[in-house]
């Protein structure tokens, strides 16, 4: 294929030189930067772009691109990551609606509440959508109103699955029989709403099959105390029929053994993730039969985990999965010849992305991304075969020699194998170096091949940094999911341990410098893995941990999902024995910590408490709190200061260059 490129960045971002041999202060303010680009979509004509950009230290700004002009302008901004937009979508050429998420405290605790509003791409009108906020409330609104079918041949309506709040009549204890999950037909330009579905409380959720009909619908239980119970419905119904049907159940706290993926083009089938020889594989269900439909595509070694859908109707064009990392399984010959010969043509032939089309198909948007490298968004047009640059995703750490990241496989203690990422500095001899090991969160995640910005940065200051996918990580199957990370902690920290046993083995890591780093759930583990070997690492930076597993349950009773919390924890010897705030007498190495004071994810009592802890015991720590700021910490001088301290601790635990 003959690629012509054309055009130029849309965003003139201003970015420091980076000096040759850079700093500490330097490499973490390059690596703390947010993406300047991210959540890109295309215009039905393909002219226009829509993206979220950083907005000061830690807000968001929505940003809609002409790509013939190269002209910008801001439609939406916030200056504070815990009220900011969060997702947003065209609807049609000239309107735009976009999902705002903001964090305030509710009934004596912090919670998140989410509204939309309906926007012209020029910024110049802005109109609410959904239940209007109300002092007759009975209960809070925090989920709003979410768009489940865009109707693209209607030009002034859509969809929208919205949470409709019981109204009490002033004056009396009366109120209204609506509550619950709704489903309306919205105008954009008013915000007025015609009843599609009635509302109910036990809704969890519901889909259109992108042709105008509501045929798809999640329904939860309640109980007595108020709470709600830790079991999910999935019904269907026929084009013609009001009636439902249920297809299959599960709970919310373990792995889906029923994945619903949505409708295929003709609405007479849904796609579904389900159990085949032990791993997730897509499979085309009837709606009308009560027999299961045909294997679409499987892979004997992961699970299947999405289908992409792009264009004017979201129809599906390929299974996504991923091996080391993100692979796509096409449905559309097209658009599979397109992205090959597109790789091909490029320098280096990176891996690429075809993530939306224009709705008369004659233009693509493009993600072109190597795996250490940050990536780049384009505009592909099929008719003249030209790519257009449009915005990279990281300028702040071009020019800087990536660390090399190779897919590795080790042994466990009972032989397993365990899949991980290994990646070292650019052009590093061999020999033993400084070691990290960094376990992901979740527990139900994986990592994958591709741009880590945190492995990047502890590789430029000379670690290597070894990400394995122990067990209880998500996408190897229920076996390697075992019972979670909480319940089989005992089996995912012997994994991530084996990791730090095997660096030495192979003569990558000096066995005196390991150290461990972990975000989230990759913080409990962090801190919880030294706990099982004392002497194995020389320092620990945990990042919003969970590190309390009863007082984790405790905190879910403010909270009427606490069931899904109980059951994913689960009771037994193991809370405690896996509680590093319990266990702090046992911890060895220094331990820094760092937490921001809004996470609704793991609270910052959690931090605290360990904290509490390792003061009682007399261990080396700190503990860092960052005011406002939530559980990705996404601040780019909080993240900065974040990799400065990192990196300063480390040093004078296990030394860098």
């Amino acid at each position: 294929m003959k690629l012509l490129f054309a055009g130029s960045l849309l965003l003139a971002v201003a970015v420091p030189a980076v000096a040759a041999t850079p700093d500490i202060p330097t490499l973490a303010a390059a690596y703390g930067a947010r993406p300047t680009a991210r959540r890109m979509q295309m215009s039905p004509s393909g002219d226009k772009i829509l993206y979220f950009t950083p907005a000061g230290t830690q807000g968001l700004a929505v940003v809609v691109a002409d790509i013939a002009t190269g002209t910008t302008n801001i439609i939406l901004s916030s200056q504070k990551t815990t009220a900011a937009p969060f997702s947003c979508g065209w609807k049609g050429e000239q309107r735009i609606i976009c999902r705002i998420r903001y964090n305030t405290e509710a009934l004596a605790t912090q919670m998140w509440f989410q509204r939309a509003i309906s926007i012209a791409a020029d910024g110049s009108s802005r109109v609410p959508l959904g239940q209007r906020n109300s002092e007759k409330a009975t209960r809070l609104d925090q989920y709003g109103a979410t768009v489940i079918d865009w109707l693209p041949d209607d030009p002034d309506h859509v969809l929208m699955q919205v949470n409709m709040v019981d109204q009490v009549t002033i004056g009396s204890n009366i109120s209204s029989r609506g509550g619950g999950i709704t489903v309306q037909k919205v105008d954009i330009n008013t915000g007025k709403m015609t009843q599609v579905e009635r509302a109910s409380a036990m809704v969890m959720g519901y889909d259109s099959d992108n042709q105008g009909r509501v045929r798809f619908m999640m329904l939860g239980e309640g109980s007595a105390t108020g709470y709600a119970r830790d079991t999910v419905s999935y019904m269907v119904r026929s084009k013609t029929s009001k009636d439902w049907r249920r297809v299959a159940s599960g709970t919310m706290s373990g792995p889906s053994r029923w994945n619903y993926q949505g409708f295929d083009e003709t609405g007479d089938s849904v796609f579904v993730v389900r159990d085949k020889d032990g791993h997730g594989a897509l499979f085309r269900d009837p709606v009308e039969s009560t027999g299961t439909g045909g294997l679409v595509f499987a892979d004997p070694r992961v699970d299947i985990d999405s289908v992409l859908r792009i264009g004017k109707y979201q129809r599906p064009v390929a299974a996504q999965y991923t091996l080391e990392g993100g692979q796509y399984h096409f449905f559309d010959p097209v658009l599979e010849r397109r992205t090959k010969a597109l790789s091909a043509a490029l320098p280096g032939k990176p891996a690429v992305d075809i993530l939306d089309e224009s709705w008369d198909g004659k233009r693509n948007l493009v993600f072109v991304g190597g795996v250490e490298e940050p990536g780049e968004f384009y505009r592909y047009d099929t008719g003249t075969k030209q790519l257009s640059p449009l915005l990279a995703v990281r300028p702040q750490v071009a020019g800087l020699a990536a660390g090399v990241q190779t897919a590795v496989h080790y042994a466990a203690s009972d032989g397993a194998q365990v899949p991980g990422y290994l990646t070292v500095p650019a052009g590093a001899m061999p020999g033993r170096r400084p070691a990290i090991i960094m376990p992901h969160g979740g527990p139900s995640a994986r990592d994958a091949l591709g741009f880590d910005w945190l492995a990047q940065y502890f590789t430029q200051l000379g670690y290597v940094v070894l990400q394995p996918n122990f067990r209880g990580s998500s996408g190897y199957g229920e076996q390697w999911y075992a019972k979670n990370g909480f319940k089989s902690w005992p089996t995912a920290m012997g994994d991530i341990n084996a990791g730090a046993h095997w660096l030495v083995t192979q003569g990558i890591a000096d066995p005196d410098r390991i150290a461990i780093f972990g975000w989230s759930y990759g913080g409990y583990a962090a801190i919880q893995a030294s706990i099982v070997e004392p002497g194995l690492y020389k320092a620990i930076v945990a990042v919003a941990p969970v590190t309390d597993l009863a007082l984790l349950k405790i905190e879910g009773q403010k909270y009427m999902g606490s069931n899904v919390i109980d059951n994913e924890v689960g009771a037994g010897p193991h809370v405690i024995a896996g509680s590093p705030a319990q266990n702090a007498a046992r911890i060895v190495p220094p331990v820094l910590i760092f937490h921001g004071d809004k996470d609704l994810n793991v609270d910052i009592e959690q931090s605290r408490y360990m904290d509490s802890a390792l003061t009682r015991a007399g261990k080396t720590h700190q503990l860092i709190v960052y005011p406002g700021l939530d559980h990705q910490l996404d601040d780019s001088a909080a993240r900065t200061d974040m990799l400065t301290r990192s990196a300063q601790f480390l040093a004078a635990a296990i030394g860098a260059k």
